[in-house]
């Protein structure tokens, strides 16, 4: 008699534990906030407030880039699982879930650490001052980096609220952010926060004129408050292969070597105070319209000309070369008067894009 209803007493149990998730989110969320503008407040001051979990982030962005922006097109043009310990802005730890292995970036006050398990390789190197120009990482594609960079300048007036919803079994207030600046690529950000903490738990990005977000990134397992020091700490494995780096990529070369000198205001928009000795690379804008200028010198313009050239929906236009993905776009100008090819990207119109690109062509930027 006992066998014949323990299997389906086992199996239910089990359907039911699996089902749990899934009931949590559809539970219907009560004592939502009305006041988009107070929302808005609340996302704002938890910026830099710990917490730990697991994310997925999800990109629709494909991007037509080489070795040197591999990590890059992986964040924005694909699926990254992400664990995440945040005690502050200082100290964290993010590790990368891929088929390929397990990476993990771990930061402090004394620098970094990166180690990825599969080549048992563990790098230390002293950690970006804030400001510095890189190339986005894992920690970007988290909900409180994406919504902290593209809420920047948000104001009251471009606000409204959306629906509850739960996120991670967690109560989540719903704020939609609409441009207001015509030169904007985003139609719309919406973003859903943790309704205890205030801390983003789910954001989905949408370029003008599309029902796909073009880049999403939610937690699936999140709790507020301080991580242990022990989940950021860091010993390399007796094994392991050490090695010791200055903080160094494409973007960090070019910011240092690149004769380019980026105009003070393009398009209208001020340049961001560059850091000291920085050159070659400018960033301009906030929020929802930024936009990033790099002078490339020949050899390395050449090649990255040639990628994009070959890229699906790669078209010429009067200033270079073009590539829409979504939101994002890139152009690479022809040389200018000096030499200089300047590859521009961010949130910006295609139109917008073409016409700072004729600007800094033909030097009607004001100049540094």
């Amino acid at each position: 008699m006992i066998r014949s209803w323990r299997w389906p007493v086992v199996v239910g149990s089990a359907l039911t534990i699996a089902a749990v998730p899934l009931v949590l989110r559809v539970l219907p969320v009560g004592g939502e906030h009305d006041d988009a503008a107070a929302l808005l407040q609340r996302i704002v001051a938890a910026r830099g407030a710990a917490y730990s979990g697991y994310a997925e982030s999800t990109g629709a962005l494909a991007l037509p880039v080489g070795d040197e922006f591999n990590d890059v097109s992986t964040l924005l043009g694909g699926r990254t699982e992400l664990r995440v310990w945040w005690r502050d802005d200082d100290e964290w730890r993010v590790d990368t879930l891929d088929p390929g292995g397990e990476r993990s970036l771990r930061v402090s006050p004394s620098g970094s650490w990166s180690w990825d398990f599969e080549d048992n390789r563990a790098t230390r190197a002293a950690d970006a001052p804030a400001g510095t120009v890189r190339l986005p990482r894992a920690d970007d594609g988290l909900p409180p980096a994406l919504a902290a960079r593209l809420l920047s300048g948000a104001t009251d007036a471009q606000a409204s609220m959306l629906a509850a919803r739960r996120v991670a079994g967690r109560a989540a207030d719903g704020l939609r952010i609409r441009p207001q600046d015509p030169q904007s690529s985003i139609d719309r950000l919406d973003v859903w926060a943790d309704r205890e903490s205030g801390i983003p738990v789910s954001v989905e990005v949408y370029g003008r004129g599309e029902s796909r977000a073009a880049m999403s990134t939610t937690f699936l397992d999140f709790a507020p408050g301080r991580p242990p020091e022990a989940a950021i700490s860091f010993t390399p494995p007796p094994s392991a292969r050490v090695r010791i780096s200055s903080r160094f990529d494409l973007v960090d070369a070019i910011a240092r070597f690149s004769p380019a000198q980026p105009p003070d205001v393009l398009r209208g928009y001020p340049r961001q105070d560059p850091l000291a000795g920085t050159r070659g690379v400018g960033l301009y804008g906030s929020g929802v319209t930024q936009l990033a200028v790099a002078g490339l010198p020949g050899r390395r313009a050449r090649s990255l000309d040639r990628q994009l050239q070959l890229a699906a929906g790669s078209h010429a236009v009067p200033a270079g070369t073009a590539v829409d993905v979504g939101p994002l776009a890139l152009l690479l100008t022809r040389p200018d008067r000096s030499g200089i090819q300047w590859l521009l990207t961010g949130t910006m119109t295609p139109a917008g894009l073409s016409e700072a690109a004729d600007e800094l062509l033909h030097g009607q930027g004001a100049p540094s």
